[in-house]
């Protein structure tokens, strides 16, 4: 079978890009051979670089490039917003099918060009049952099939998460991982749990981890705490969930979080908004909490109920991982594999 074409023109890497490189690695383990079309400069792409059977072809930052470096593929996979044109150009110059993968949950505006890239692909695929409902609802002649997204599958290194702990020796540590962009993420809420908080539970110390646009705003918001740090991009995203306590994710909109199965993956108890595909993977009062979005007051109820209750905590951390383990790489990869060969079979 010719290779499989992802499709990726994120400017950065974030949650998508993960998983398509945890798509990629595990399709090369079975022996597939892939194409990968990026945007020049992309991290993607370096992430990626030592992926056997993979060629990565980089191209300026335009869907007409990325559908032209689709040539010679048996299947285009659009990963993200910008390369479903692109799927739809390399179908109309190339004949070759197309999967869409939608990982947002944001209703779709009506552009004639978007609804006939989306009518014309093999498959579309949601990563939870609530993206699959709202792309029925912009394109009900479109059945969208729900393949959530995985956990990285991240290690942990014991003197670097020894290092953190002593960096923080006797606090209780609530993290968070995403991009900081309270729009999306929310996190001034965790500062205002934080200001909230400091003098009632001084124990508490808040880590925030990632970049982003927000970030001089947040650090505004911070001001004086002492309880709460922006720690930055971590590389060693799994040595800082290890070190952790307690995992919070007060999204305004969230299609899945694929970064709540990495927290469930290393026994994290779970406070997240009750929004869009969240609650597929997090249920309120069993392995975590959910709270509405922008309510200080719940988050700091739900991180306080987590914490008074140990045995309560110990049994969500090992219901989590026995969760995760629904959730790994090659479980993805078997979903998408079956769809590859129903398209093409049909080709």
């Amino acid at each position: 079978m010719p290779p499989i074409c992802h499709l990726n023109l994120a400017p950065t890497f974030r949650g998508g890009e993960r998983q398509v490189e945890l798509l990629v690695r595990e399709l090369s383990r079975r022996g597939r051979e892939q194409v990968l079309v990026v945007r020049n400069g992309s991290s993607l792409a370096d992430r990626c670089a030592d992926v056997e059977r993979l060629e990565i072809r980089c191209v300026a930052s335009n869907p007409v490039a990325a559908g032209l470096a689709v040539r010679g593929s048996g299947i285009a996979h659009a990963h993200d917003a910008r390369t479903v044109y692109s799927a739809l150009l390399a179908r109309l110059l190339f004949g070759i099918p197309y999967v869409i993968t939608r990982r947002v949950v944001a209703p779709q505006s009506k552009f004639w060009l978007r609804s006939a890239a989306y009518r014309r692909a093999a498959q579309i695929v949601a990563v939870s049952v609530a993206a699959a409902v709202e792309l029925q609802k912009r394109h009900p002649e479109q059945e969208a099939l729900v393949i959530p997204d995985a956990h990285a599958g991240f290690v942990a290194n014991d003197s670097e998460v020894q290092r953190i702990r002593a960096a923080h020796e006797g606090k209780t540590l609530i993290g968070h991982m995403g991009a900081l962009e309270h729009s999306h993420k929310g996190q001034s809420t965790i500062i205002e749990v934080a200001r909230m908080s400091a003098d009632s539970h001084p124990d508490w110390h808040f880590l925030l981890c990632g970049e982003g646009r927000d970030e001089a705003l947040f650090r505004e918001q911070i001001g004086d705490l002492t309880n709460i740090e922006l720690v930055g991009w971590v590389d060693n995203v799994g040595d800082y969930l290890e070190a952790l306590d307690v995992f919070v994710y007060p999204s305004l909109h969230e299609a899945l979080g694929s970064i709540l199965l990495d927290a469930m993956q290393f026994g994290l108890p779970i406070v997240a908004s009750n929004v869009d595909g969240i609650p597929d993977i997090v249920e309120d009062g069993v392995n975590g909490h959910l709270v509405e979005p922008e309510n200080a007051e719940q988050l700091l109820d739900g991180i306080r109920a987590i914490l008074a209750d140990t045995g309560g905590r110990l049994e969500m951390g090992s219901l989590n991982r026995e969760k995760a383990g629904l959730y790994g790489s090659a479980r993805m990869a078997d979903s998408y594999e079956t769809v590859y060969r129903e398209i093409d079979g049909q080709v």
